[in-house]
C-alpha cells in the first residue's frame, strides 16, 4: 500500500515544484540537441586519432561513396543530435578528402530528418535504399530505427551502424546487419548495478541499509524498456538487487515526473536509474531535488544520459546536475592525452564552434567517420571499390574485430558480438571553476553480458 503526504506536505510540494517547473521550462525552450564504443588499452590502434591508420592497396580517384545518416534534427526531440553530429560529420569528411579520401575515394553526406518517428525513419530509410547504388551502410540514432530495420538490412544488404542499442534490435536475427556504437542498454543497467554493488558501502546515501532498491525511470518507448529486459532483471537477482516495476516517463519538455518518483520512493526505492536523456533527466534531477530526496538516493543514467546538453538545459542551476552517475563508453572532451580528442578539440577550436556544442554528439560523430574510414579502406583492399557493398564492409568489420574510431570509442563485432562490451562509470562533479564535468570513478570495465538468446 503506498503511502500518502499529509496536506500540509502535498501544498508545500506543489509549491516547490510549481516554482521548480517554470524555471525548468524556460531553460528547456528549444535549444540545438542529442539519443554513438569504448577504447581500452587493450585496443590495438596504429596512430590514434589519424585517419586512414590502415594503408591502401590500390587508388581509386574519380570514386565517390555517400554516408547517409537519419536523426531527428527537427521537433522537441531535435535537442538531442543538435548542430553538433551534422558538424562532426561535415568536418571529419573534409579533413579525410584534403588528404585524398579513403584509397581516392571521396566522400559525400547526406542527413535526413526524421524527427525519430518510426514511420519517418522507415520512410526516410526506404529513399536511402532506392538510391543507385544503394548505401553500403546507414547511420541511424534512435531504437525506433534499430528496431523496424534489423530485417530490413538484411534483404538489402546495408549495414546499420546504430546508436539505439536496444537489444532485440542488435541481437535478433543474431547474424543481423545491425551494428551498435555502444554496449546495449541491458548491458550497460547491468554494469551500473554491478559497479553500486561492488561500492555500496562508499556509495549508499545516509540511512541507507544494506538492501538495494532500484527504481527506473524509463521513456514510454523501445528506448525506455531497452534496460529492464529479463536477462538484466536476472543479472539484478543474481546481485540480490531489487528492480521496481518500470516507471514510464512521456518524452515532453514539459512533463511531470512527481508520481512516477514518489511510487519508487515509496516503494523503498534507494537507487534511481534513468533511461532517458536531454531534458527527460533534468526534469528527474529537478524533481527529486524539489521532493528533497536527491541526496537520499543513488542517483545514475543510460550513456545518452550524462551529456553537456543536460547542463545547457539547467543553465544557472547546472550545480543540481551534481552527484549523479552515468554508464560512460568512450572518451570526454577532458581525455586531452589522447590523441583522438586533442584532434577532435582542435577542430571544434578552429571552426569557433560555441562552448555549448562541446558535447558528445559532434566529438563521436567526428571521430565515428575515422573509424568508418579504417574499416572502407579494409573493405575496398579486399574486393576493391567496384566489389564494394554492404555485405563487404560487414566482412571487413569481422575481419577487423574491435574497430577503434580515432581511439575514442570502438565498435566490437568479434565473434557473435554485435557491439562493444566495456565502459567507464564517471560521475557529474563540481570543478574548481564552479562548472560541472564528468569525472571517471570507475575506469573502463568488462560489462555483464545480457544479450538477448540468439533466434
Amino acid at each position: 500500500m503506498r503511502k500518502a503526504l499529509s496536506v500540509g506536505a502535498e501544498r508545500s510540494l506543489l509549491v516547490t515544484l510549481s516554482l521548480f517547473f517554470a524555471l525548468l521550462a524556460a531553460a528547456c525552450a528549444p535549444v540545438p540537441a542529442e539519443e554513438a564504443a569504448a577504447p581500452s588499452a587493450e585496443v590495438p590502434v596504429t596512430e590514434q586519432g589519424k585517419p586512414l591508420a590502415i594503408a591502401c592497396e590500390n587508388n581509386y580517384d574519380g570514386a565517390s561513396l555517400t554516408i547517409y545518416q537519419q536523426a531527428g534534427l527537427t521537433g522537441p526531440l531535435s535537442t538531442l543530435m543538435g548542430s553538433g553530429s551534422v558538424s562532426g560529420t561535415r568536418d571529419a569528411v573534409e579533413q579525410i578528402n584534403a588528404q585524398g579520401g579513403v584509397c581516392g575515394v571521396m566522400l559525400e553526406m547526406r542527413v535526413e530528418d526524421t524527427q525519430y518517428a518510426l514511420e519517418q525513419e522507415v520512410g526516410v530509410y526506404e529513399q536511402f535504399r532506392a538510391e543507385t547504388p544503394k548505401p553500403v551502410f546507414v547511420l541511424t540514432y534512435s531504437s525506433a530505427a534499430t528496431i523496424a530495420l534489423k530485417d530490413r538490412v538484411v534483404e538489402d544488404g546495408i549495414v546499420n551502424l546504430a546508436s539505439g542499442v536496444n537489444a532485440m534490435g542488435l541481437y535478433n536475427p543474431s547474424d543481423g546487419f545491425t551494428v551498435g556504437t555502444v554496449p546495449i542498454y541491458s548491458d550497460q543497467f547491468a554494469g551500473f548495478l554491478q559497479f553500486v554493488h561492488d561500492n555500496w558501502a562508499e556509495i549508499r546515501p545516509e540511512g541507507a541499509g544494506d538492501d538495494i532498491t532500484v527504481g527506473v525511470v524509463g521513456w514510454a518507448n523501445a528506448f525506455g524498456a531497452g534496460a529492464t529486459t529479463p536477462e538484466a532483471l536476472a543479472f539484478a537477482d543474481s546481485l540480490g538487487i531489487t528492480v521496481l516495476p518500470l516507471e514510464a516517463q512521456p518524452i515532453d519538455p514539459a512533463a511531470d515526473v512527481t508520481g512516477q518518483l514518489q511510487n519508487l520512493l515509496v516503494s523503498g526505492a534507494n537507487v534511481i536509474y534513468m533511461q532517458s536523456l536531454s531534458f527527460s533527466i533534468t526534469q528527474v534531477i529537478g524533481t527529486l531535488h524539489a521532493l528533497g530526496f536527491y541526496d537520499r538516493v543513488v542517483v545514475g543514467s543510460v550513456n545518452w544520459g550524462m551529456n553537456r546538453d543536460v547542463l545547457n538545459i539547467l543553465g544557472e542551476n547546472a550545480a543540481l546536475a551534481a552527484g549523479y552517475y552515468g554508464v560512460f563508453p568512450y572518451l570526454w572532451w577532458s581525455d586531452t592525452d589522447a590523441p583522438g580528442v586533442q584532434q577532435a578539440l582542435e577542430t571544434f577550436t578552429a571552426k569557433e564552434y560555441p562552448e555549448s556544442d562541446k558535447a558528445f554528439t559532434y566529438l563521436l560523430t567526428y571521430s565515428a567517420i575515422f573509424g568508418i574510414a579504417d574499416i572502407l579502406t579494409v573493405a575496398v583492399n579486399n574486393v576493391g571499390f567496384e566489389g564494394l557493398n554492404g555485405a563487404e564492409f560487414l566482412k571487413a568489420m569481422q575481419q577487423m574485430g574491435r574497430i577503434s574510431a580515432a581511439g575514442v570509442f570502438e565498435m566490437n563485432v568479434e565473434g557473435s558480438n554485435r557491439a562493444p562490451n566495456r565502459a567507464q562509470i564517471r560521475q557529474a562533479q563540481m570543478m574548481a571553476d564552479g562548472s560541472i564535468d564528468f569525472v571517471v570513478v570507475q575506469d573502463f570495465t568488462a560489462l555483464p553480458d545480457t544479450r538477448p538468446a540468439a533466434r
